[in-house]
């Protein structure tokens, strides 16, 4: 009596993987616990943990060499703590992965960039007049009026710019979107 032996194998590879009763599929991360939405969140907060910890890294330096209380001590209008302030604010929404929010707050910083330079430049401007050149001391009020609005203008867009940059890396590696 002869017994055939019948194999059914599977033709594709995902078919053999699946078929076995012994092997387990795997499954992302973020789907192996559908139930418990902290473990589904885990990568990206390591993510932004991540890329946000390399930005304090780099203000740590920045603070190290002097240079990160510059601009506030440079601006007379405010604007670098609006702009820090709203940096704040989107970075919060970035948390919140409400990237809608981080949009527009990226965009209203490179406004905010720009409205303070020329802000800057209109403090320069209406601190000059030919009467002041008048005298040693008039023509130092205008180099001080020089150097004011010029430190405004250029440091507010240099935060501006900085903070976009840091919003829109979050954007790019967290979210793959453009800010």
């Amino acid at each position: 009596m002869a017994t055939s032996l019948k194999l059914n194998l599977p033709t594709s590879r995902a078919e053999r993987h699946y078929s076995r009763a012994d092997v387990l599929p795997l499954k992302p991360l973020g789907s192996a616990a559908p139930g418990n939405p902290r473990l589904a969140q885990f990568p990206f907060f390591a993510r932004f943990a991540v890329i946000n910890l390399v930005g304090l890294a780099l203000l740590a330096a920045a603070w190290a060499e002097g240079l990160l209380l510059k601009p506030y001590r440079a601006d007379e209008s405010g604007m670098c703590y609006l702009i820090t302030v709203l940096f704040l604010a989107a970075l919060v929404a970035v948390a919140r992965q409400d990237w809608q929010t981080v949009r527009w707050a990226g965009n209203a910083l490179v406004y905010l960039g720009m409205v303070g330079t020329v802000l800057g430049l209109i403090m320069t401007v209406s601190d000059l007049s030919v009467d002041k050149a008048q005298s040693f001391e008039s023509f130092k009020a205008i180099v001080t009026a020089i150097y004011v609005g010029s430190g405004i203008a250029l440091y507010t867009n240099l935060l501006a710019c900085i903070g976009y940059l840091w919003l829109g890396t979050n954007a790019h590696l967290l979210a793959r979107q453009e800010v």
